[in-house]
Order: C-alpha cells, then sequence, then structure tokens
C-alpha cells in the first residue's frame, strides 16, 4: 500500500510541472546515494529457518555513487542517465538455539546500475526547483556472494547466494528540491525508490555438522529507499553555445 502512495504522488507532481526543465542543456553530474535501512520501503529483515535452525538477513547502511548525464528535451521535460555502482549491505543472523550456538556476519550485494528517468520540474522560486521524475534502471551484478562462518570444530554456518540474472531491470523513482547557481552549478537533494522487477538473488542459508545439515532457502527482491545527493556543473544551452 505504501508503494502505490508514493508512486501515484509521483505521477501526480510530475503532470503538475511546468515550464521550468533546462531546454538544451546538457550537463554532468555526480551523485551519492545512501541506502536507509528503514522497515516501511524496501528490503528490511527476511527470516530463513528451517528445523532447529533460525536465521535471517537484515539490510544495512548501503552505498551508491557515480555520475549523472541530464538533458533537457523542452521547458518542462529532461532526460537523465549514467552510471553508479551499489552496495546493497545486509546483516547475516544465525543461531541453533538447542545447541547454543549463535553467530552474526555481514555481506555486500554488488551491481552496476545505468538509470534510465525522466523528469518534470516545478519551480518554486528564481533558484529553487522540485522535480519528480519516473523511469527504470539496468541493473548488471558482479559474482555470486558466498559467506562461510566456522562455529567449533566441523560444525559450521553458511550463506551462499546466486542471482537469477547477471542483467535485470528495476522501477526507479524520485523527487527531490534542487538549488541552480549560474556561477557554482546545481544542488540536488531528494530521495528515491529503487523496486527490482523480480527478485534479484537466492540466498541459501546452512546449518553443517557432522551428522548432516540443514538447509533454508528463499528469494530476496532487493529494494531499497536512498537519500540523494548530486551536484551538477552549470552549462549553457546548446542554442547559446553556437
Amino acid at each position: 500500500m505504501m508503494q502505490r502512495t508514493l508512486l501515484i504522488v509521483f505521477f501526480l507532481l510530475g503532470f503538475l510541472g511546468t515550464t521550468c526543465a533546462q531546454k538544451g542543456v546538457t550537463t554532468f553530474g555526480l551523485q551519492y546515494k545512501p541506502i536507509i535501512p528503514n522497515r516501511f520501503i524496501g528490503t528490511y529483515q527476511q527470516d530463513f529457518n528451517e528445523a532447529q535452525l533460525q536465521s535471517s538477513i537484515q539490510q544495512k547502511l548501503g552505498h551508491s555513487f557515480g555520475g549523472v548525464i541530464r538533458h533537457g528535451f523542452t521547458k518542462n521535460l529532461s532526460f537523465e542517465t549514467g552510471l553508479n555502482i551499489t552496495y546493497r549491505n545486509f546483516g547475516l543472523n544465525f543461531s541453533v538455539p538447542d545447541s547454543g550456538y549463535a553467530k552474526t556476519s555481514s555481506v555486500s550485494v554488488v551491481s552496476y546500475e545505468v538509470p534510465l528517468s525522466c523528469l518534470v520540474y516545478i519551480q518554486l522560486s528564481d533558484k529553487w526547483f522540485i522535480n519528480t521524475s519516473l523511469g527504470s534502471a539496468l541493473t548488471i551484478f558482479t559474482s555470486d556472494v558466498y559467506k562461510p562462518i566456522p562455529i567449533v570444530g566441523k560444525e559450521s554456518f553458511r550463506m551462499e547466494g546466486a542471482y537469477q540474472n547477471k542483467i535485470q531491470g528495476a522501477l526507479l523513482a524520485n523527487v527531490g528540491f534542487e538549488f541552480r547557481s549560474r556561477k557554482s552549478g546545481y544542488y540536488y537533494i531528494g530521495t528515491s525508490y529503487h523496486l527490482p522487477f523480480a527478485p534479484i538473488i537466492t540466498m541459501a542459508m546452512s546449518y553443517e555438522y557432522d551428522g548432516g545439515d540443514v538447509v533454508s532457502i528463499s528469494n530476496v527482491r532487493g529494494s531499497y529507499l536512498t537519500l540523494d545527493f548530486r551536484y551538477f556543473f552549470h552549462e549553457r544551452p546548446e542554442a547559446d553555445n553556437q
């Protein structure tokens, strides 16, 4: 319900956009987006329980950073793309209550992302703007993940993760505020929601011992919420440069 409400807000802001985009301007920017763990949007915690094994993954503070290219097509519509590297960080929790074993660890799911988004602006003052965007992202994952966690002797916990596909897609939605200076560039702060079209990875959590092993397997969606910080270098409209 929360996800649908946010998407409706993004669409409404887009339809309210007025003549405030940067027609004929192509500019390059840098961005940093911390992934904010929360219980309302995104994958916060997922349980993997089987027989005597109790285990879970929990979203931790992650990071996404890279470059952005923006081009203004009309006075109210711009397009953004670029390249980011993203670290989804998860805490791992294992326990076997009957044996008194309990361990924690962490793992990172690393990917490269190419966003493709359309932006619409609303002008608040001479230099302040609010914008909203909706689009998709092409996500390219690196190697599968593996984390062995010894307990005692031949007993151990283990986490393994295999990606559903090395290349996947996701929905992107964003809203934020931008301050534009003709001398020093554009400064942006906002928030984004990243929702993969399908689960990104299959994870297996296991407890291994002399008599055998216990394994719990589940798919992880990998959605997340970010706080966005961007800086764009100031560029003149193409018509002015001719």
